[in-house]
């Protein structure tokens, strides 16, 4: 199957979202906060308007799954995960990491994937089968083969640092070369292209890493949960260049160390 129209919608989509996201750049928003805690503003929320509206005007049969906005579910087999504004903390700040996240995903797996941060002029897209584009230059993960001489990136350090999985992620982070604080969904172009090789996130929903697990594994690198199932629906999210993927489970497979 070839999903050329699908990405296109999707970019299209996810450029009109980053146009929004500008417009707001510098300017005084009104920040509300959602039961996790976790920040909204009227951007977020007319970026997943215009993305829903592009979107289901183009493809009306398909399922969609909004951050804000929630479910719009159908018979149709397809459905569009979407993240309007990850990043929304940076967002807030003026930190450029923010971007615009589209996935279709099609019985469970996704087929399309787009990232555009609007705030660096990032736009890394993939398709099923087609492989993973940087601004339109074709991109792949890197092969490096050891986690001493790894560059990655975590996240939920924090949230766990009480419980054994948040000490397990603590040792992972030790295994490696260098880490770096986590960059939002920049964090997931950076393994793609080839300059990280390994991404450990426990917070990811999916509207998060959906986009990042098609552009991942069309990029030539693995995407799973801690522990080990290839979904984005888990509670955890795993992307790496594949070489390392084993290694990095590793320290999630078993009881507190």
């Amino acid at each position: 199957m070839n999903w050329e129209k699908e990405l296109k919608i999707a970019v299209e989509a996810a450029t009109e979202a980053g146009k929004i996201q500008m417009e707001y750049r510098g300017t005084a928003l009104n920040v509300e906060w959602k039961p996790d805690r976790s920040p909204v503003t009227e951007a977020d929320k007319r970026c997943e308007a215009r993305i829903r509206e592009i979107i289901l005007g183009a493809f009306p049969d398909d399922g969609f799954l909004g951050e804000e906005s929630g479910a719009v579910d159908t018979p149709n087999m397809r459905r569009w995960i979407v993240d309007p504004i990850d990043g929304t903390r940076p967002f807030i700040r003026g930190i450029p990491t923010h971007s615009a996240l589209i996935a279709l995903e099609e019985d469970g797996a996704p087929t399309v994937g787009v990232i555009h941060l609007p705030g660096m002029g990032i736009t890394c897209s993939a398709s099923k089968g087609g492989g993973t584009f940087l601004n339109g230059e074709k991109i792949g993960v890197s092969s490096i083969d050891k986690l001493s001489a790894a560059m990655g990136s975590a996240l939920g350090t924090v949230e766990y640092a009480d419980e054994p999985t948040g000490r397990q992620l603590i040792d992972f982070m030790r295994s490696l070369d260098y880490i770096y604080g986590f960059m939002d969904a920049y964090s997931y172009v950076l393994l793609a292209c080839g300059k990280l090789d390994a991404c450990v996130n426990l917070l990811d929903k999916p509207w998060d890493c959906a986009a990042a697990a098609c552009i991942v594994s069309e990029a030539g690198g693995q995407y799973s949960t801690i522990t080990g199932e290839q979904t984005v629906h888990g509670d955890s999210f795993v992307i790496t260049n594949g070489i390392l993927h084993n290694q990095v489970l590793e320290f999630f497979r078993y009881g507190e160390k």
